[in-house]
């Protein structure tokens, strides 16, 4: 197991899909289909978190590289708010909902109804840790292991 910090995110976990290279810098890793996997964690994200951080927010938003001013711009707030945002330990609810909104109009991911989508939300509880495996369709999650 993978402890995948270099997301920026401290609670990503990779079960496969990955190895360990010598460089001639020393130990490294390298990791299949990192778009992918990038792909993976967000929509995990905006599809199951109950309330997404500041950290999960600029994870977002630099997958869709999406500078803060123009997140800021499709939102129709001030950059300030997002930079804000990206400090929270939880965003405001409003923020919250927009920035999956984002996510979904520029991935067109929609495989969930939006009403789906925010009652999946509602119900949600928080999770210690989350885990992707890389399959034949590419990464998906694992179920959450405490």
């Amino acid at each position: 197991m993978y402890h995948y910090q270099e997301c920026g995110l401290d609670n990503v976990y990779l079960a496969n899909g990955y190895r360990e290279v010598e460089t001639p810098d020393g130990p490294a890793v390298s990791i299949e289909d990192v778009y992918g996997l990038h792909k993976a964690i967000a929509r995990g994200l905006v599809n199951n978190k109950p309330i997404l951080s500041g950290a999960e927010v600029r994870f977002i938003r630099k997958f869709l590289e999406l500078t803060q001013a123009r997140l800021a711009d499709l939102l129709g707030v001030e950059e300030q708010s997002v930079r804000r945002w990206e400090g929270l330990d939880e965003l405001p609810k409003q923020a919250d909902r927009s920035v999956r909104l984002v996510f979904r109009d520029m991935l067109h991911d929609l495989e969930l109804p939006l009403s789906e989508l925010i009652q999946r939300i509602a119900e949600a509880r928080p999770l210690a840790r989350y885990e992707y495996r890389h399959r034949a369709k590419g990464w998906q999650p694992e179920p959450m292991a405490a």
